[in-house]
């Protein structure tokens, strides 16, 4: 989008929100008169426009009420009705509608905007990763949240993978019971506490990854803010760390598979 029609974009919906607002607040604590219907029909005929942009510049406009979800489209219309003061749950109606357009603006001030036609089908088959960043990703920005918790959620399945008196056991100093450290010494190719695989080289290859999203995304998504994290590598972060933790549920503790014991692995 050219930035001068988000310029326009931003004057119409700021004029709307102004005007709403002007209106919620008269029509709630005046008796409606020929004022309030001016302000109604002005309303009116921007709401098609309104509704367009925000369609445009925001992610996702709806709203759920009565376990029924609303488009912005139709909540602001049952607020603009007549006997809007009358409306059961209008007060949450009109927040909602001034929430949204307040969001589509600063979406236009942060560009923010999420290109829909890249909006991405790409199903979280892990469930505690899903529950963590589903909504992050819907979110309209700082996706840097999303990186924390997916690598937050690959850190704990993997110190979760055995029993914490066998992980005190294998790693004594708890100050190693996180990154780098834990996935060196639980992963490690030669001599692995977690197998993910019975060939050396894939095990390799296992434990690069993991250590390399612990160094590179990791570290700096736990201490550092970064709201210039783009949407597109959020998205491929929590992908890579789903089929990492797909891994991690087919392997098996060293010492407690019979087959193990006292043999080497195969390289």
């Amino acid at each position: 989008m050219k930035e001068v029609d988000l310029e326009n974009y931003r004057k119409i919906l700021e004029e709307f929100l102004q005007k709403y607002i002007e209106y919620t607040h008269y029509i709630r604590r005046y008796t409606p008169s020929e004022k309030s219907a001016e302000m109604r029909k002005w309303l009116q005929r921007k709401t098609n426009l309104v509704d367009l942009i925000i369609n445009r510049v925001h992610y996702d406009p709806t709203y759920e009420i009565k376990g029924t979800f609303y488009t912005f489209y139709s909540v602001l219309a049952s607020t603009l009705q007549e006997d809007a003061d009358r409306v059961e749950g209008w007060g949450d109606l009109k927040v909602h509608v001034i929430r949204i357009t307040n969001e589509a603006i600063g979406n236009i001030e942060n560009n923010t905007i999420m290109p829909k036609e890249i909006a991405p089908v790409i199903p979280i088959k892990d469930e505690t990763l899903r529950k963590r960043c589903s909504d992050l990703l819907k979110a309209p920005g700082s996706f840097d949240r999303v990186i924390n918790q997916a690598t937050q959620v690959l850190e704990t399945r993997l110190r979760d993978s055995l029993p914490y008196e066998k992980l005190c056991e294998v790693i004594p100093e708890a100050k190693d019971h996180v990154g780098e450290p834990l996935a060196n010494k639980l992963l490690s190719p030669n001599r692995p506490v977690i197998v993910v695989s019975e060939k050396q080289t894939e095990r390799a290859a296992f434990h690069k990854m993991v250590v390399g999203v612990i160094a590179y995304l990791r570290n700096p998504s736990h201490h550092l803010l970064d709201d210039k994290t783009e949407w597109a590598l959020a998205w491929s972060v929590v992908g890579i760390i789903d089929s990492l933790l797909s891994q991690l549920e087919d392997s098996y503790v060293a010492e407690d598979n019979e087959d193990s014991k006292g043999k080497t692995l195969p390289k």
